[in-house]
């Protein structure tokens, strides 16, 4: 492709990620990867140095350092003091660490809203680099709120290049982030179970944990515990649908939510694992915001992505998502929504997300070919991916057809 060509469609592909703002293998140590200058390279570069160049063992503690973000020009760079540690779960565990950085101060980066804290997601098991952008485009294309935007970028961390990263934001509660007000809830069910503040619930048994709000005591949680129970109890009632559960729960939100975890193959919700919901302090639960694609697109179960495209969403065991979101889904009245949402998007934005896949996959060429030299990562290609999405389109039409 002319270079000329080529810059114009990175620059594309900038501007839509700054208007969407907005709104597993083992490192070869014998492999030695020079760290790209700035200027040759496509994507923004971010470069994090610890005081004293201190390594980052801990998910829970944090390092001093500063962190410089350079674009495509130097009136882009941003200089600034900062923290970095861990995170992620399983994926804290690859030889390719994922970070979550703190800020001295609220500052954007790269064109996203400002707020102090932010995270490098390091798609380890994921060679296209694709599949959690992928599964955030889905949640923008159907307008979920609070809804993650993805940057790539390439990441060096004490002058050792690191490789392709997706920069995107913390899931929080803040203006710019999950704006529920400061009295409202976010809640994260999710089997780790490793909060401060939790509790499992009544009816089935669903690990609860509580992201917001920070400041937390007994009687908040008992308070939090009983709202939930309350939707939870109308779920399981036996004259469910027919009652009033979705007095406290929106219903948009619960199709939407399954539509994005159908169509990646996402069957988190079944443990069930980072699945968020949200609440003002008057308003209903909502679903979201989605979060972690890494196991979906048919990993789950099979540890290969792609691997087949006509699992159901939800499993035959009794697992506890699987119970209570199944019984959700049930609902003739989701089921119609399920059916109205999938058609707007299939006829007004299936496109244009095979668009952004070729938009993305175009931009990240050269970074690709950084990473595998990095971490030989496993790399099926743009076309699986493709591929996979049109085959699962087509199950989910024959599987919605049959509500």
């Amino acid at each position: 492709m002319p270079q000329l060509l080529k810059q114009s469609r990175f620059i594309y592909f900038y501007l839509i990620i700054g208007l969407l703002s907005i709104e597993s293998c083992t490192k070869d140590e014998s492999v030695v990867v020079p760290v790209p200058k700035v200027e040759d390279v496509n994507l923004a570069h971010i470069n994090f140095d610890t005081n004293g160049g201190v390594p980052i063992v801990s998910k829970d503690v944090y390092v001093d350092g500063v962190l410089t973000v350079s674009g495509q020009s130097k009136s882009s760079e941003l200089i600034i003091d900062a923290k970095i540690r861990g995170r992620g779960n399983s994926t804290w565990h690859y030889p390719k660490k994922p970070y979550k950085i703190k800020l001295s101060r609220e500052e954007s980066i790269l064109r996203l809203a400002p707020e102090k804290d932010w995270v490098l997601l390091a798609n380890h098991i994921d060679g296209t680099h694709l599949i959690n952008a992928v599964g955030m485009k889905i949640g923008q294309l159907l307008e979920m709120p609070f809804t993650n935007t993805i940057v790539p970028v390439e990441v060096t961390i004490n002058n050792e290049y690191l490789g392709l990263y997706m920069l995107t934001e913390q899931v929080e509660v803040k203006t710019n982030r999950v704006d529920v007000g400061d009295d409202g809830i976010l809640l994260n069910l999710d089997t780790n179970f490793d909060e401060e503040w939790q509790f499992k619930s009544d009816t089935y048994d669903l690990p609860v944990t509580v992201k917001y709000p920070k400041t937390m005591d007994a009687d908040k949680l008992t308070s939090i515990k009983s709202q939930f129970e309350n939707l939870e109890a109308l779920v399981a009632n036996d004259d469910f649908p027919n009652n009033q559960y979705l007095d406290y729960i929106d219903d948009v939100s619960i199709a939407k939510y399954l539509i994005v975890y159908m169509l990646t193959g996402n069957e988190e919700i079944n443990h069930p694992k980072s699945t968020y919901i949200h609440k003002t302090a008057t308003g209903k639960f909502t679903m979201g915001p989605i979060w972690d694609f890494d196991w979906g697109f048919a990993y789950e179960g099979s540890f290969q992505h792609f691997s087949s495209f006509d699992r159901p969403l939800f499993w035959s065991s009794s697992s506890r998502g699987t119970q209570f979101f199944s019984r959700l889904m049930s609902d003739p009245k989701i089921e119609l929504l399920i059916k109205q949402h999938w058609g707007v998007f299939k006829d007004n934005h299936l496109s244009e997300l095979m668009n952004y896949i070729d938009e993305y996959d175009l931009i990240i060429q050269e970074a690709k070919v950084r990473d595998f030299n990095k971490w030989q990562t496993n790399d099926r290609g743009v076309s699986a991916l493709k591929s996979w999405i049109e085959n699962r389109v087509s199950y989910m039409d024959n599987f919605i057809d049959s509500f």
